[in-house]
């Protein structure tokens, strides 16, 4: 029997994140692969948390097997610690499913796009560069040098000059890089009533999230951790996807924007257009402010179909015309078809090209003891 590249992709990402809830990776490998994983010892289910871990077989085969890995430190069953794993995997899932490299053990691994490197797989190795940062991730997408942070009811407070220092010391080795904010969630409205409606006071340097979105200068960023997350990453994944994504949404009737207008990004059907598929809910307000300075009742907006139900309708509600991105204009950005990834059901290879084997896996007969029959190649 041959592991597959989609048993390996479910090993490395319990090693990356320590916990995965079922529910996470519905869809992405099947309840086949799952179930041969648990039978060869390699995974087990968590029974108070419902979650899949791997075992101390599991994380000896990767160690055999993988030239980089994580550190195989055991995971936490602290209930604060293991819901923050838990949070961390649907943001990992979510970047997997959009085609991005997730599988780092450094931010010196983040020098080519798209990429994207979970700060806990580093955290309590020796000097913590992180300290007590909120900084969940940091992302290489396009031309953007993402730092990411899970936002969520009840997430608390942060010190947001350390975050920033941190972001800072962290982005120096990639200077051409613009540096931008991400803050994800498990849905684009939660993280925005975090923003919109959280406690705006500051006890001595800290702050709550709302209070940080308001004071921060660079561009931020919101992301849902579900499908619709994973086309946007796909989309921030591509160079000046703005330009590019506005012209194929677009096409001939695409008008360029006033140079002093530079939160528009096209002029369409009279009135300023603004790609929002990127979720910057700032940029998008300032385009809204200069249109309505100049005149315009309305600005055209484009976004995925599933960000405006979600809640760009609701939130700019008669303020924008809304219109759909077509699966064409998002394959014609990333010049290929406008799917999500899924895990490879080929022969796992190592660097050095060659497949690993597992033993045959017994089916178990009715006592509950293997009986003679397989459950065949897991290929």
């Amino acid at each position: 029997m041959i592991f597959s590249q989609a048993d390996f992709d479910l090993l490395r990402l319990l090693r990356w994140n320590r916990h995965l809830l079922p529910e996470t990776i519905d869809g992405l490998f099947t309840e086949r692969d799952i179930q041969n994983l648990i039978a060869l010892g390699l995974i087990k289910i968590h029974q108070r948390s419902g979650s899949f871990v791997l075992t101390a077989k599991g994380n000896q085969l990767l160690n055999d097997t993988l030239s980089i890995a994580a550190p195989d430190t055991p995971p936490s069953y602290r209930p604060v610690e293991m819901q923050r794993r838990l949070r961390l995997s649907m943001l990992a899932v979510t970047a997997y499913r959009a085609h991005i490299h997730i599988f780092t053990t450094g931010p010196e691994e983040l020098s080519s796009s798209p990429s994207l490197f979970l700060t806990a797989v580093s955290r309590g190795r020796g000097h913590n560069p992180w300290g007590n940062t909120r900084i969940a991730a940091l992302a290489h997408l396009g031309g953007l040098l993402l730092d990411v942070q899970y936002v969520c009811a009840g997430i608390g407070k942060l010190c947001l000059a350390d975050e920033l220092t941190v972001f800072n010391n962290q982005a120096a080795r990639f200077r051409e890089l613009q540096r931008a904010i991400l803050f994800v969630g498990e849905r684009y409205a939660d993280v925005l009533s975090e923003l919109a409606n959280g406690d705006l006071s500051q006890d001595n340097k800290f702050v709550h999230y709302a209070a940080a979105y308001r004071s921060l200068r660079l561009p931020v960023h919101l992301l849902s951790c579900d499908s619709v997350g994973a086309m946007q990453l796909q989309i921030m994944s591509e160079p000046d996807y703005r330009t590019r994504l506005t012209q194929a949404a677009l096409r001939s009737y695409y008008q360029p924007p006033p140079a002093d207008a530079p939160d528009w990004d096209a002029m369409y059907g009279g009135m300023p257009f603004v790609l929002a598929a990127d979720m910057n809910l700032r940029r998008i307000d300032a385009a809204i402010q200069t249109a309505r300075e100049r005149g315009y009742r309305q600005v055209a907006m484009a976004a995925l179909k599933e960000q405006g139900e979600a809640l760009l309708i609701p939130h700019y509600q008669g303020l924008v015309q809304f219109y759909a991105l077509t699966d064409n204009a998002v394959s014609e950005l990333l010049g290929r078809p406008a799917t999500l990834h899924t895990p490879k059901r080929t022969q796992f290879q190592t660097s050095k090209g060659d497949v690993v084997d597992a033993p045959l896996i017994k089916a178990a007969g009715k006592t509950g003891r293997p009986s003679g029959g397989s459950l065949g190649p897991m290929v």
